[in-house]
C-alpha cells in the first residue's frame, strides 16, 4: 500500500480528532453562536465506540459486496442492494445516536420535538391547530406578525405535517400503542421527564403525544437513510454504477446527518436530490412526466422551508446551462432545442398547480408567505446581532467539519480531476451534464456563502446541501477508475482495486464517530 494514499485520510482524520477532542477551541464565533461539546464519559463512550465498529464493519462488508456486483446485477438485484444500503443506514444511524452519554441519545429526539426553544411546530400543531382550513386561511395574517424565529420563518408545511401525526395516532389507537411500546429506554426515560414538567400545565403529554413524537422520530431518520437512493440514482446520471455506488455509501457516514436527527432539516436532503434527480432526467432525456413530477416536489419543499429555494435556483442553472448550446447552435447539441423548452414548461407547470389550489381552496397566497418568510428571517440578524467577515471566514470550515474531512479533501481533489474525466467512463453528453450540474451547485454555494445568510448554525442549515458535495466527489472516483483500467487490473484483484475506497471510507467512519459523540446541536433544559 502506498503510503501517500493512506496520507490524506489518515491527516484529515487526525485533524478532526485533535481539534473536537484535545483542543477547547470554540466551535463558532464566541458571544454570537456555537456549538456545544458533549463531556467524555469513558464508561457509556468506549462500549458505544465498540458497538459502532462492529456496525462499520458490517456496513463495510455489505458496500463491497454490493460494490462487487454493481457491474453485472439486473435491475432487481439493484433495488435488493440499495434497500439493503437504506436499512443499513438506518440501523447504523440508530445505534452511533445511541452512543453518547445521557440526555445526548436517542433521548434528545423527544427533548428536541418537544420545545419550542429548538423546533416548535409539534408544540404548534399541538396547541394552536384545531382546524387545518382555518390554519391555512389565516396563516398569511400571522406571518405579517413578524416572528423571526421558527414559526414565523417557515411556510405551513410542518405544523401541518405534525397535525397529520397528531389525527393518524388517535385515528388508529393500535399504532399508538404500537409506537409507544417499541420506544428505546433512552428515549422513554425524556419522554417521562417531559411528562413530569407538563403534568400540571393546559397541555400535558398524552400517550398520544409520546407516539407521535416517537413516529416523527422515525420518519426523519427513514428519510435522512433513503437519500442514498436518490443520491444514487442522480450519481447514476453523470458515472458508472460502481462509481455511483462509492458515493452514495457515504452518506450515512456524514456527521451532520446524525448530529441534527430528529429536526426537521434531516428530512429535506432526500426530498431535494429526488427533485433534482427527476430534473435533471427530465432535462437530458426531454422527459415531460419527470419535468412536471420535480415540479411538484420542489413546490412541496418549499411548503416545508425556504431552504429549498436554492435548490430550485440550481435546478434552473443547470436547465440554462443544458439549453444554451441549443440556442447558440453549438455544433455538438442536439438541435431539438424546443422540447427542452417544453420541459421547462412542464416542470412550470407542476410547480404552479398545487399553489393555484391552495390559493383558490384556502384563500392562502404562498407566494407573499415566502417574501414574509424571508422578511422575518431578515429580521433575525437585526435581533441577534452577527458579524459578517467572521461567519464568511468561519463557515467554509464548519461546512467541512460537518461533511467531514475526509470527504472534503475528495471534494478539492475532484476539483482538479474535473477536467480529466476519461472518454472511456463517460460520453460526451454524460461528461457534459456532469460539468453543467457541478458548476450549477458549485455557484449556488458559493452565492449563498457570500450572501451571509447562515451566520450561525451552517452545518445544520446546509444540511439539505450536502449531498452536491458527495456528488462532486465523482471525478474523483472516476479519476482512479481511469488509473485502475489503465493498470489492467483484474477482477481477482477486487479488494486491491478498491483498497482507496476502503480507506477513504474506512477514514471518513472514524471521523463520523468522533464527531457525533463529541458535538451536539442542541441545548436541552435541565432533567
Amino acid at each position: 500500500m502506498r503510503f501517500r494514499i493512506l496520507l490524506p485520510y489518515l491527516l484529515t482524520s487526525l485533524i478532526t480528532i485533535a481539534l473536537l477532542w484535545l483542543t477547547q477551541i470554540p466551535l463558532g464565533v464566541e458571544g454570537e453562536w456555537t456549538w456545544n461539546r458533549i463531556p467524555f464519559a469513558a464508561a457509556e463512550m468506549i462500549p458505544g465506540w465498540i458497538v459502532s465498529a462492529i456496525a462499520f464493519a458490517v456496513y463495510l462488508l455489505l458496500t463491497l459486496i454490493a460494490l462487487s456486483r454493481m457491474p453485472d446485477c439486473r435491475w432487481y438485484e439493484l433495488t435488493v442492494w440499495l434497500t439493503g444500503l437504506t436499512a443499513a443506514a438506518g440501523l447504523w444511524s440508530l445505534l452511533l445516536q445511541d452512543s453518547p452519554p445521557g440526555e445526548y441519545r436517542l433521548s434528545k429526539a423527544a427533548f428536541v420535538l418537544y420545545y419550542k426553544g429548538s423546533s416548535g411546530y409539534f408544540t404548534q400543531a399541538q396547541t394552536e391547530i384545531s382546524d387545518a382550513t382555518q390554519f391555512l386561511s389565516e396563516y398569511e395574517a400571522k406571518m405579517e406578525q413578524g416572528d423571526v424565529l421558527h414559526e414565523g420563518t417557515h411556510p405551513p408545511g410542518l405544523p401541518l405535517f405534525y397535525l397529520t401525526l397528531i389525527r393518524l395516532c388517535e385515528k388508529y389507537p393500535a399504532l399508538q400503542s404500537f409506537l409507544v411500546d417499541m420506544q428505546p429506554a433512552s428515549f422513554q426515560e425524556a419522554a417521562d421527564v417531559i411528562e413530569g414538567m407538563t403534568s400540571r400545565s393546559k397541555y400535558p403529554l398524552l400517550p398520544r403525544d409520546r407516539a407521535v413524537l416517537w413516529l416523527a422520530t422515525l420518519i426523519t431518520l427513514s428519510m435522512s437513510s433513503l437519500t442514498v437512493v436518490p443520491l444514487f440514482l442522480l450519481a447514476r446520471e453523470f458515472s458508472s454504477r460502481a462509481v455511483s455506488w462509492q458515493v452514495a455509501a457515504f452518506w450515512p457516514l456524514i456527521p451532520a446527518t446524525l448530529i441534527f436527527q430528529p429536526k426537521s432539516d434531516a428530512l429535506y436532503p432526500v426530498i431535494a436530490i429526488l427533485f433534482l434527480y427527476l430534473w435533471v432526467t427530465a432535462c437530458r432525456r426531454n422527459n415531460l412526466i419527470c419535468a412536471f413530477l420535480a415540479g411538484l416536489l420542489i413546490w412541496g419543499g418549499l411548503f416545508l422551508t425556504l431552504a429549498f429555494l436554492p435548490v430550485g435556483v440550481c435546478a434552473a442553472c443547470f436547465f440554462i446551462l443544458q439549453l444554451w448550446p441549443r440556442l447558440t447552435g453549438s455544433r455538438q447539441a442536439p438541435p431539438a432545442w424546443k422540447t427542452l423548452a417544453l420541459t421547462g414548461f412542464s416542470g412550470l407547470a407542476g410547480f404552479c398547480l398545487p399553489a393555484f389550489i391552495l390559493a383558490a381552496v384556502f384563500d392562502l397566497n404562498l407566494l407573499r408567505v415566502w417574501y414574509l418568510n424571508f422578511q422575518n428571517h431578515a429580521g433575525f440578524y437585526s435581533e441577534y446581532t452577527r458579524t459578517y467577515w467572521k461567519w464568511l471566514l468561519l463557515n467554509p470550515l464548519e461546512i467541512s467539519l460537518a461533511l467531514g474531512l475526509p470527504v472534503s479533501w475528495m471534494v478539492i481533489r475532484s476539483l482538479c480531476f474535473q477536467r480529466r474525466i476519461s472518454a472511456e467512463q463517460a460520453n460526451c453528453s454524460t461528461r457534459s451534464s456532469l460539468k453543467a450540474f457541478l458548476l450549477s451547485s458549485g455557484m449556488v454555494l458559493m452565492l449563498l456563502w457570500l450572501s451571509g445568510k447562515n451566520m450561525g448554525e451552517a452545518a445544520r442549515l446546509w444540511l439539505i446541501f450536502l449531498p452536491w458535495l458527495l456528488l462532486m466527489t465523482i471525478p474523483y472516483w472516476q479519476r482512479i477508475h481511469d488509473i485502475q483500467a489503465g493498470e489492467k487490473l483484474q477482477a481477482s484483484s477486487f479488494l486491491k482495486m478498491q483498497t482507496v475506497w476502503i480507506i477513504a471510507v474506512t477514514a471518513q467512519a472514524v471521523v463520523c464517530v468522533a464527531t457525533v459523540t463529541r458535538i451536539t446541536g442542541f441545548h436541552f433544559p435541565p432533567g
